[in-house]
């Protein structure tokens, strides 16, 4: 009866209330039961062999890890503010000229994004959703991403993330959305190839995308535009395409 009355308990136990004047860092803090390093603005917290494994740290004398704030972002849901923090976090080490960077630093080594929400009630705050690790973006072991948030109303909120390339002759952007930490959308939003071809050379294209965004109907209009130069005539030809995307509970389709 005991064991049950503590279980039951548990279950409908209050949130845990932080206080008004937490900045993101000092909730970040919190969260991951770690220590802030005011010299590097960042948390420092131990990590187990599978969070080095999951961050692609290396295990050592001392296993922990580093999580930066990337941005706070405010929505207004029917008259509330929601607040998202976006995070990023690394396995950083003092290099051999005294820098601290992450070791992994190939092109295509990113780092991975976390983020959590949380409103403010009576002079407190009330952390709503958080996930430390929902996906990688960025290159050569830095943040190189842009953030911005979308609110579709109705209560859905999509995060979206614009992460510039370049490789292999080619520049471009792929912009992903995310909804509570799970992919809704991917697509390649930019890209020529001018790394090949200079703008008037036979070869040569180049498109980007505008969005258009309904919150009364949830959904997103893309708009893409740009232009080839034929190989065999050298004639510039222009292109343009427009999709509507529905959103549903899982993802974002193409109507």
């Amino acid at each position: 009866m005991w064991l049950m009355f503590l279980f039951s308990n548990s279950l409908y136990a209050s949130p845990v209330a932080y206080p008004v004047n937490y900045t993101p860092a000092e909730l970040l803090t919190a969260l991951l039961s770690g220590a802030y390093d005011a010299n590097q603005k960042s948390v420092k917290w131990s990590a187990t062999a599978g969070d080095i494994h999951e961050f692609n740290g290396q295990l050592g004398e001392q296993n922990v890890l580093y999580s930066f704030i990337d941005t706070t972002i405010i929505i207004n849901r029917e008259g509330e503010k929601i607040y998202y923090t976006i995070f990023h976090t690394s396995p950083m080490v003092v290099n051999e000229e005294g820098e601290f960077v992450n070791p992994n630093n190939c092109h295509v080594c990113g780092v991975n994004l976390g983020y959590f929400s949380f409103i403010i009630e009576n002079d407190s705050i009330y952390i709503q959703k958080f996930k430390r690790n929902f996906a990688t973006h960025g290159s050569f072991g830095e943040k190189s991403y842009d953030l911005s948030m979308i609110n579709l109303g109705n209560g859905y909120d999509l995060l979206k993330v614009d992460d510039p390339y370049e490789g292999m002759g080619t520049a471009s952007v792929a912009t992903r959305f995310y909804q509570d930490g799970e992919l809704m959308l991917s697509m390649i939003s930019k890209e020529n190839n001018l790394g090949n071809r200079a703008k008037n050379q036979k070869g040569y294209y180049e498109f980007k995308t505008e969005y258009a965004y309904n919150n009364k109907a949830q959904t997103i209009t893309v708009k893409q535009t740009g232009y080839r130069i034929d190989e065999q005539s050298g004639k510039r030809i222009s292109t343009s395409k427009i999709k509507k995307l529905n959103l549903d509970n899982y993802t974002l389709q193409f109507q």
